[in-house]
């Protein structure tokens, strides 16, 4: 008996446990390996009239949502619960069944019916973009004497390998390229044969060039970026959530936006099988505008979704922070709450930033429920906080 991975564009990634004359009629059907061409791509070829009309609309709808940030004092604050969103919507694409409130329970401590490795998945996703944030610097910044490192496949596998940590695939050598042929498709065929193995190292030096390159618009570029990283498939496993981190990286990579919190795995998803028809056609078709229309449509949609949403959290933030409640610790309370919207005492408590204690917490707490802030579950010992109006607002389409 031999074990075949098998994945797809979506990165639905699974094992398929099948005997010697199955796995080889499966493979003698499987498509050659594609060979694409390198980077850049002679992009003014692909700028129609409809292209050009989306570049404009995606690039003014972006412009918002960076306009936002920019002028939203602690906008990490704010954001903190869609980037948890971000990880387990990409981490759905992969088949965890994990939602925002599981994570946030999971946090709080509290008991879920989600397994263990499909909660570390979702919240290795997260480190893996903190990771990324933390250790590289945005191009324009990079000849500053106390810059960081620039996005380089260096980074990539860094990210790969926090991604990978402890979770399934954590066999799949964390961190490293493939060393053997993967395919994309099921157990009755294999719809997609990813570049070959001894191709990879080259092919990922060449995206990292063009990362580094400045093409004529940073939205196609982005576009181009998740294609090509999706068609090398560098990984044994984790491709497409590390080809959706990109997108975001980019962005704040090249100063489109001040965070990488421009997410795009919600599109993905609701447009699932779209999406992998249009990734394949480049592959078959040289499709490459049909991807880039759809792509910066979806940038569209996320923008208008991103800001709204953004702008209904910051919204409510304030109405809670012009709540009349006297104490010091009220507004480090309120912040530590739009990070963790599910919480126990034990949290803030543990908490360096805050520093109060018990029963100071417990009193800051009860006036908050008396205001309207959050509620708590019904149990008398070990209690459940939660901000169920933060939370609607995030896990909302």
């Amino acid at each position: 008996m031999l074990i075949v991975k098998s994945d797809h564009h979506n990165e639905s990634e699974m094992n398929f446990v099948m005997n010697e004359i199955a796995l080889q009629a499966l493979l003698k059907n499987a498509p050659l390996p594609h060979v694409l061409s390198k980077l850049p791509l002679d992009t003014f070829s692909l700028l129609n009239p409809d292209v050009v009309s989306l570049l404009s609309k995606a690039g003014t709808d972006i412009g918002k949502y960076t306009g936002f940030l920019m002028n939203t004092p602690n906008p990490w604050l704010l954001m903190s619960p869609l980037t948890t969103q971000e990880a387990v919507l990409s981490s759905k694409l992969e088949g965890t069944h994990a939602t925002l409130e599981d994570i946030l329970n999971h946090e709080a401590g509290n008991q879920t019916n989600i397994a263990e490795d499909e909660i570390n998945e979702i919240l290795n996703y997260r480190r893996a973009i903190f990771y990324a944030v933390d250790n590289i610097s945005p191009i324009s910044e990079l000849n500053n004497q106390n810059s960081k490192v620039p996005l380089t496949t260096k980074t990539i596998k860094a990210m790969h390998k926090i991604l990978l940590s402890n979770v399934r695939g954590s066999s799949k050598h964390p961190g490293e390229f493939k060393t053997s042929q993967n395919y994309i498709g099921g157990a009755a065929q294999i719809s997609f044969t990813p570049l070959p193995p001894l191709l990879t190292e080259e092919y990922m030096s060449n995206l990292e060039r063009y990362i580094n390159y400045e093409d004529i618009n940073h939205l196609l570029q982005a576009a181009v970026i998740h294609a090509q990283f999706e068609m090398i498939h560098p990984f044994e496993d984790g491709n497409g959530r590390i080809g959706r981190l990109l997108i975001p990286l980019f962005f704040y990579y090249i100063g489109l936006i001040p965070l990488p919190t421009f997410y795009m795995s919600s599109f993905f998803d609701k447009n699932r099988d779209i999406y992998i028809q249009k990734l394949a056609n480049i592959s078959t078709k040289n499709d490459w505008n049909g991807w880039i229309i759809y792509f910066l449509n979806g940038i569209i949609l996320q923008s208008e979704s991103n800001t709204q949403k953004a702008i209904k959290i910051l919204k409510l933030y304030e109405t809670f922070k012009n709540i009349e409640l006297k104490s010091f610790y009220f507004i480090k309370i309120l912040d530590f709450i739009f990070q963790h919207p599910i919480f126990t005492v034990k949290q803030i408590i543990d908490n360096n930033e805050i520093q109060a204690n018990k029963q100071t917490v417990y009193n800051v707490l009860k006036k908050m429920i008396k205001a309207g802030v959050i509620v708590d579950s019904e149990k008398s010992r070990n209690k459940t906080y939660i901000c169920s109006k933060l939370i609607s607002i995030v896990d909302t389409d």
